[in-house]
């Protein structure tokens, strides 16, 4: 028994030391898009840096603090109809360094009523050993 653990982490250990930023970063939109499908705001904002100094653009105005936007979000979609299924689409990841990524690419809601969609330009930038987005410019 004991040898199968060993084999399952070598296993975790060698993908883990394989995957690329790209990799990473996919992984991290993958999860957001879950988290949003699933209703739950909380989880997917976990892919954003939790500082102060995180940066938000949308509707042409500035916001800071993963305070403050998780408060917009919780306005702008109060339940699970008003946030319906999130699809990211056209990605384009662009790594500047082993700790810097800029994404961008498209996003969708579909809903019962409608399908609002536009475009955006995420900074992603590795921090505490973790990739999270610390700069995002959406358009509707």
């Amino acid at each position: 028994m004991m040898k199968n653990w060993l084999w399952v982490l070598l296993l975790c250990t060698s993908f883990s030391l394989m995957a690329t930023p790209k990799d990473e970063i996919n992984l991290l939109l993958n999860q957001q898009e879950v988290d949003w499908n699933n209703g739950d705001i909380q989880a997917y904002l976990q892919g954003y840096w939790q500082d102060d100094k995180l940066t938000f653009v949308s509707k042409g105005k500035f916001n800071h603090g993963w305070a403050n936007l998780l408060k917009s979000y919780q306005r702008s979609y109060p339940d699970v109809a008003s946030m319906g299924k999130l699809d990211f689409n056209q990605l384009d990841i662009k790594v500047l360094s082993d700790n810097a990524a800029l994404v961008s690419g498209r996003w969708e809601l579909k809903r019962a009523k409608d399908n609002p969609n536009g475009i955006f330009t995420v900074l992603v930038q590795r921090i505490n050993d973790r990739w999270q987005i610390t700069h995002d410019h959406s358009t509707d």
